[in-house]
């Protein structure tokens, strides 16, 4: 029986031996995973705090980017309108032109017809009207001047045309002149205007560049955060079945451990019942209490006395 005893409580030994080892290394292990989710928990924060400020940036850029293509659709518009503007003299600028060389090819033929100027003409008419009143003349000289007259008002209506002509070919002349300064004007305003548009565009651009760069970092830190959540997943799921083997490991230990008392207060208590039994079989008739116990008590009733 002894022997037997002995035997498990070497078995046992061994068995908490190898427990504690596991209970040391499981410990350890969560310590390093603790350690590890402590490090990791902090870049996570780090990383989602960047990411944060990145996104923030590129909000930032985007409302820019719209205004900017708010106020780029505006002078677009403003191009169109001024460049429909411009059309619109120019067409304006050519028909002025055809009437004004009209108007010149006028004025050139009456110019050959008019020799003497309009006061002059005007003078020889009424020289001709105050001879017909005042002088005596035959009815051929009389027919002579009415004639020369009707002449000299029909070469007035045709000097009174041509100085209308010509009045109407300066003012053509001064419109044509204006419209050309106003289509000049109109379209160094559509220059500028393009000027901006381009200057407007190449913002963009460097926004739009901008933006795609913060993106792809904000992808590359939302892949990091996404593998670090995942080994932090990884870890409590690990610490979950760790603590749950730690646990059913000191279960083990204190069951060993009660086993091995056991053991230890059976091989005393097997021991001590030896003695007694001597004592009787040398005839001792007389026992001590502790020796009743010895006798007639099993080991889980010491051991549950011992740990009162």
């Amino acid at each position: 029986m002894i022997n037997n005893n002995t035997g498990d409580a070497i078995e046992l030994k061994k068995r908490i031996e190898e427990l504690n080892t596991l209970i040391t290394e499981t410990r350890n292990r969560i310590k390093e995973l603790n350690r590890e989710k402590t490090i990791i928990i902090s870049e996570l924060k780090d990383l989602r705090t960047k990411r944060r400020r990145l996104i923030d940036e590129v909000k930032k850029l985007r409302e820019e980017y719209r205004n900017l293509t708010e106020k780029r659709r505006e002078l677009v518009d403003q191009v169109k309108s001024l460049r429909k503007e411009r059309n619109e003299k120019i067409n304006e600028y050519r028909e002025l032109i055809n009437l004004m060389k009209e108007k010149r090819n006028q004025l050139q033929v009456l110019g050959r017809e008019i020799r003497l100027p309009i006061s002059a003409i005007r003078e020889e008419i009424e020289r001709l009207e105050w001879k017909l009143q005042t002088s005596i003349l035959t009815v051929e000289q009389e027919n002579e001047i009415i004639k020369r007259i009707q002449k000299l008002n029909e070469l007035l209506q045709r000097a009174l045309k041509a100085r209308k002509e010509k009045s109407e070919y300066f003012e053509i002349r001064a419109m044509i002149i204006s419209l050309r300064i106003q289509i000049n004007d109109l379209k160094q305003t559509i220059n500028e205007l393009s000027n901006k548009i381009n200057s407007i565009d190449e913002k963009r651009n460097t926004l739009k560049e901008r933006i795609m760069e913060l993106s792809n970092e904000i992808d590359v830190l939302s892949k990091e955060i996404e593998s670090r959540q995942k080994r932090v997943d990884e870890i409590n799921e690990e610490r979950t079945k760790l603590a749950t083997k730690l646990k059913e490991l000191y279960e083990e230990l204190v069951k060993l451990n009660k086993e091995l008392e056991k053991l230890r207060v059976s091989k005393i208590l097997e021991e001590k019942r030896k003695k007694v039994e001597e004592k009787l079989k040398k005839g001792e008739k007389r026992l001590t209490i502790e020796d009743l116990i010895v006798l007639y008590s099993d080991v889980d009733e010491l051991i549950e006395e011992h740990q009162q």
